[in-house]
């Protein structure tokens, strides 16, 4: 991948206000970003949308004295959950759901947009992903873009609709989100498709469904021709703490079970994690953080399709590490937190923003590497 860098040219068009923290190895955002996206460019990190609205910004870490800086804005509407990947130097912006204007009902949008730092600039590219992605999850591989998992756009927009034509009569609410959460995982047709975009040509190439359960807010990571998918939502409200390793050939991709999820260093059930960061350091998978409602899992495995009601969400701080065949809790997150970006860069895994517990969104940048079973955190 080619390098580059935030240029004369691209400060010079770029919104000058800059945001400093030199005494920190990686500064803190400038505004809290949960539900966005970020990727790595080069030396430079990009971030934006979530809780961040339009706005995207730019960490250039070959500069001794750091700063996040505002680049060009996202040119069409806030989004949240949408996923990114960086290819050729450029970064593409897929899907995502929220408001096409002010007074629309949240809905799931499919267009892909490209950004190009060497000219700070935005171009709607005239694709649409096959498969809608909202929750789900893109990752580079050489000059393509795999992407994986999210919401059903049919599903989730006719939610939205029913529940804004409920209006403030609670009693039709509620009976729209009972009938919302009383399905069956599979009835919500989370994304099992492995969709592969090439910018280039601009083309999709379909690489297989996978053979477990479509996931929403998945950790997933990609070395070499492995891709790892890790927990995630079945259904709205329900974790799941199955992994799965997928070998990527060009006849398409094999799957195999990784083990479960261990058991949270608190003890008790696994719920499993959506939101979770993720990324390989010291020859290992880690994942990270997350969120989950405690008794889920238990409440489902008694026949209890709306598994979360009555539960409260929970955030996570437990480090874990699959090594060969087995997981362990190598750490702790400084904070509880989920749903950020995670950034590989070299060994360390560098995790931006997200959430915390009761929602609030995270300034915070740090980075985790793996030595052994030291796990390092610096920020």
């Amino acid at each position: 991948m080619k390098a580059v860098a935030l240029t004369a040219a691209l400060l010079a068009t770029a919104t000058t206000q800059s945001f400093a923290q030199t005494a920190q190895t990686y500064p803190d955002l400038p505004i809290g970003i949960k539900n966005g996206v970020g990727v790595m460019i080069g030396n430079t990190i990009y971030a934006g949308l979530g809780t961040a609205g339009q706005k995207f910004y730019a960490l250039d870490l070959s500069k001794t004295e750091r700063a996040w800086v505002e680049i060009a804005a996202f040119p069409d509407p806030a989004r949240d959950q949408a996923a990114a990947a960086a290819v050729n130097g450029k970064l593409y912006v897929f899907g995502g759901n929220g408001k096409s204007a002010p007074d629309a009902t949240t809905a799931v949008f499919n267009q892909v947009h490209a950004y190009d730092p060497a000219t700070n600039t935005w171009s709607l590219l005239p694709t649409r992903a096959p498969r809608e992605i909202a929750g789900g999850t893109a990752v580079a591989q050489g000059d393509r873009i795999l992407l994986f998992g999210g919401v059903n756009r049919n599903i989730f927009d006719g939610y939205f609709k029913d529940i804004a034509a409920a209006g403030t009569d609670k009693a039709k609410s509620d009976a729209v989100a009972h009938a919302y959460f009383t399905q069956r995982p599979q009835d919500y047709f989370f994304g099992r498709d492995v969709q592969a975009y090439t910018p280039a040509t601009n083309t999709w190439q379909s690489l297989g469904v996978v053979p477990f359960t479509g996931r929403a807010g998945a950790a997933v990571s990609l070395q070499g021709n492995a891709l790892a998918i890790v927990n995630g939502e079945m259904k709205p409200g329900l974790r799941t703490a199955a992994a799965h390793r997928g070998t990527i050939t060009e006849s398409g991709i094999t799957w195999r079970n990784l083990p479960d999820l261990i058991s949270p260093a608190s003890g008790g059930v696994q719920e499993g994690v959506a939101g979770a960061f993720t990324g390989y350091s010291g020859g290992a998978l880690l994942v990270a953080g997350g969120a989950n409602f405690p008794g889920s899992t238990a409440k489902y495995g008694a026949g209890t399709l709306y598994a979360h009601e009555g539960l409260t969400k929970t955030w996570h701080s437990d480090v874990y590490a699959l090594r060969g065949n087995r997981w362990s809790i190598v750490g702790q997150l400084p904070q509880v937190q989920g749903y950020g970006m995670s950034i590989q860069n070299g060994n360390e895994v560098i995790l931006v923003g997200g959430e915390l517990q009761g929602g609030t969104s995270s300034t915070k940048v740090f980075s985790l590497e793996l030595n052994g079973n030291e796990l390092k955190i610096k920020d």
